[in-house]
């Protein structure tokens, strides 16, 4: 009788094992505009990590800044927040931008990056 209950949660447990992973696969898309943003020098991120610019000059930094109704789709506790922008990649999402912005993202770029990003219905994943 006890071998029978084991069996029963160990099916069980298995169940919710390989369900939890295909809520996890299952990535949330959105048609977003996108424009980008430069940093000053030592200003800080939402998580109180410094940016340092000499970074994104050589393209080792991918952050972003994502509107608040994106930012509230991920998990409460997740500190790993990323996205996947359809045509530039994964980003990692750092800071969240004012309240009147929707559905809205802006990436972070050298100063002395010349190209101007603004695009109108970009997909976007969100990675959780």
């Amino acid at each position: 009788m006890a071998r029978n209950i084991s069996n029963h949660y160990r099916v069980t447990l298995l169940f919710l094992f390989f369900l939890s992973f295909i809520c996890i696969a299952q990535a949330q898309t959105l048609n977003v505009d996108l424009t980008y943003y430069h940093a000053a020098n030592n200003s800080l991120t939402a998580d109180g990590s410094k940016i340092n610019i000499h970074h994104l000059k050589k393209d080792r930094i991918k952050w972003c800044a994502v509107s608040r109704d994106i930012w509230n789709m991920f998990p409460v506790k997740c500190t790993n927040k990323r996205i996947y922008i359809e045509g530039f990649g994964i980003y990692h999402v750092k800071d969240k931008m004012h309240k009147r912005w929707k559905r809205k993202i802006d990436i972070l770029v050298h100063p002395k990056n010349a190209k101007k990003i603004r695009k109108n219905k970009v997909k976007i994943k969100i990675l959780k």
